[in-house]
């Protein structure tokens, strides 16, 4: 058994989430060290987890695919500086060069774009790669398959990353299988942290978006209604400390409210079109936002938490109603734990006020 069997049996192991995971691996020293001793305790839940991952790691191979775990040397900084990074990516295509990953752009929006927010999209992802930049986006319908599309057209098409909500093996949506056989061709990049034969679940979608932002040292919001995975994303983007950007402009109309939200709330700073994006861009990076330096560190569980943390898990997100029904009249109590968790980026906060263990 070697690491990368570790780390994979570990995520295959019910109830446990990324963050928790690269603490045990923290406080074990490596990742065989975390596995054997949880291993040594539980033999049985040990030999369904190895197996598992077992299987896992063979349908990866036979997908021409790779595994790159959070101690491995291609696994990006600017991803690691996240406070829920995942533990494991899984991987098609051709591998960025470390120094790519600070070019990189994520580009973020609706899927039922207008047609002025298509033909942005696709700029944006055009432009970028031909200037020598790396497109990062979802690979959904709308302005996320617009601007992949956007960079196929353009001399450079192959540096772009889709960051997938769902496994290698079940590429969604499926209209745009074509378009992921393309980026393939073109020398780009497929990610995921799902392993293969996870159906996927509505939950994956907002939980992908921190990877989407967390993947680039900047953020553009081409287009979002009030309500939406954008406003999601924009927000991950914000409290990973990235600079995001959003379309804006007067007139532009109900469908860009969440642009004008972002604006409002100094989430995001407006650019009334992509060249003025490039103008912004293009200044003196010392003057905008930087990042913080953290290192591939993993922080100590916090007090008196332990309690909520035992009722959520890492697969099936938890409500707010079936938390407070459990609570009764402690609901102060959970309030806290759940705010503290979710700060220290143990848990995240789904739509529909649900929660999912990180």
């Amino acid at each position: 058994m070697d690491s990368i069997l570790a780390w994979m049996a570990m995520l295959a192991r019910p109830g446990r989430g990324a963050r928790w995971i690269r603490h045990e691996v923290s406080q074990a020293g490596s990742a065989m060290a975390a596995w054997e001793h949880w291993a040594a305790q539980r033999t049985s839940q040990a030999k369904r987890a190895l197996d598992e991952a077992k299987r896992q790691h063979e349908v990866i191979r036979s997908l021409g695919a790779d595994v790159v775990t959070f101690h491995d040397s291609r696994y990006p900084e600017l991803l690691a500086h996240i406070a829920d990074a995942p533990p494991v990516l899984y991987a098609k295509g051709s591998w960025p060069r470390p120094d790519a990953w600070g070019r990189s752009l994520s580009v973020v929006g609706t899927r039922a774009c207008s047609p002025r927010a298509a033909d942005w999209a696709e700029q944006a992802g055009r432009e970028w790669t031909e200037a020598g930049g790396r497109l990062v986006s979802g690979l959904a319908r709308g302005i996320d398959g617009r601007a992949h599309q956007g960079a196929l057209n353009g001399m450079n098409g192959g540096a772009q990353v889709a960051v997938l909500p769902c496994a290698l093996d079940a590429i969604h949506p499926r209209m745009h299988v074509g378009v992921a056989d393309e980026i393939l061709q073109r020398g780009g990049l497929l990610v995921s942290e799902q392993p293969p034969g996870i159906e996927v679940q509505r939950w994956m979608f907002a939980s992908r978006n921190r990877i989407l932002t967390g993947l680039s040292p900047t953020t553009v919001v081409i287009q979002s209604p009030a309500r939406g995975g954008s406003l999601i994303s924009a927000q991950c983007a914000f409290h990973q400390n990235r600079e995001v950007f959003a379309l804006w402009q007067r007139g532009l109309g109900k469908g860009w409210e969440g642009n004008r939200a972002l604006v409002a709330d100094e989430i995001a700073h407006p650019v009334s079109d992509v060249n003025e994006l490039w103008r912004v861009l293009s200044k003196d990076v010392s003057s905008r936002k930087s990042l913080l330096k953290k290192g591939k560190v993993a922080v100590g569980f916090p007090a008196g938490c332990q309690e909520v943390w035992a009722v959520l898990d890492n697969k099936k997100p938890v409500t707010w109603t079936e938390l407070s029904t459990l609570f009764s009249s402690r609901v102060k109590d959970l309030e806290r734990q759940l705010f503290t968790l979710e700060m220290l980026g143990w848990i995240r906060r789904l739509p529909g006020r649900a929660f999912l263990r990180n």
